[in-house]
């Protein structure tokens, strides 16, 4: 019988899985299974192939994950799972690559179709020039997509929790508020949907304003009404303003010239309200390198498993790789 590969893009919130037999484009079986309802990374695995009828025909495995994955184990930043790779892969009785989730991101935008893709910002892309993946999610994920030879080189990292960096008054009240409960306020603490609400109770308190809403979809929410909650509309507004400095702090850092592009579960939801914020400005506003900044293109991803589709086309280019050297 034909056999699969099996797939899986593991968040703080969700995890992801899929089979196909075909690469990115041919998906199947996917499901999403909330991290919340499993102890653990084997007991979700599981689940979901006791769900299939693929059980004893697995090829390949790929786990790409929000966590540290070049250490033999290591604990997700926002949920409760610890994984040790090796009990994983003794429990699926496969080898297993392991990719950082957004190594995955990085690997759907070097095949993404124009389709999957809304332009925030107007720009000149260079063919073949380096990408920024970032995009705020449960986390902030940030990954490189360098032009290698004829193809793309995803570079990971753990970008989300370099120290924040204000660029107004404002932002730095907040990032005093912020002090005074972290040692360290890393970007993902304010640009994410854990950070959410540290951002929404920190611009209440500058305003001294009593903050009614309790979960970051609340704030989405009611920001984007007709009539929208002023508290959360300043909150969503200095939300956008931040992450355009800091998407190009990363576009500088890796010298996107070939675009960047935003993914994640936060911004699909907010696109209007994205496009009418301060984000493009913020983006741009960097002195003696606005200039450089102007020509890069903005795209947001608005692919339905992108991480999903990121593991496929890891595990195609190992296989590629593996029968190169032998």
């Amino acid at each position: 019988m034909s056999k699969y590969d099996l797939v899986a893009d593991i968040g703080a919130t969700n995890a992801r899985f899929a089979l196909t037999r075909n690469g990115a484009q041919g998906l199947s079986h996917i499901q999403v299974l909330a991290c919340a309802d499993y102890p653990n990374l084997e007991t979700a695995m599981a689940a979901y192939l006791d769900s299939t009828d693929a059980i004893g025909l697995i090829a390949k495995v790929c786990i790409a994950i929000a966590g540290t994955v070049h250490m033999p184990e290591f604990s997700l930043a926002n949920n409760h799972w610890r994984v040790n790779k090796a009990q994983v892969s003794a429990a699926i009785k496969h080898d297993i690559l392991w990719i950082n989730d957004f190594t995955a991101q990085a690997w759907a935008m070097s095949e993404i179709n124009s389709s999957d893709l809304l332009l925030v910002k107007q720009g000149q892309a260079e063919e073949q020039g380096n990408r920024l993946v970032m995009g705020p999610g449960t986390g902030l994920g940030v990954a490189g997509l360098i032009a290698h030879d004829q193809g793309w080189l995803p570079v990971m990292g753990e970008g989300g929790h370099v120290s924040f960096s204000p660029s107004s008054k404002v932002q730095a009240e907040i990032l005093a508020y912020m002090w005074q409960r972290y040692g360290h306020v890393s970007a993902e603490r304010l640009l994410s949907g854990s950070g959410m609400m540290d951002l929404y109770a920190a611009v209440a308190h500058i305003n001294a304003i009593e903050p009614s809403l309790t979960k970051p979809a609340q704030v989405l929410q009611q920001a984007q009404l007709a009539t929208p909650d002023d508290l959360a509309h300043q909150t969503l507004s200095i939300f956008c303003d931040m992450l355009g400095n800091t998407v190009a702090n990363g576009a500088l850092m890796f010298g996107s010239v070939g675009g960047v592009y935003l993914t994640g579960g936060i911004l699909p939801r907010m696109y209007d309200f994205l496009l009418t914020s301060s984000f493009n400005h913020s983006f741009t506003s960097k002195g003696r390198t606005s200039a450089y900044l102007e020509q890069m293109p903005i795209y947001l991803c608005m692919a339905q498993q992108p991480g999903l589709q990121g593991a496929a086309i890891a595990l195609n280019n190992d296989r590629e790789r593996m029968h190169a050297t032998t």
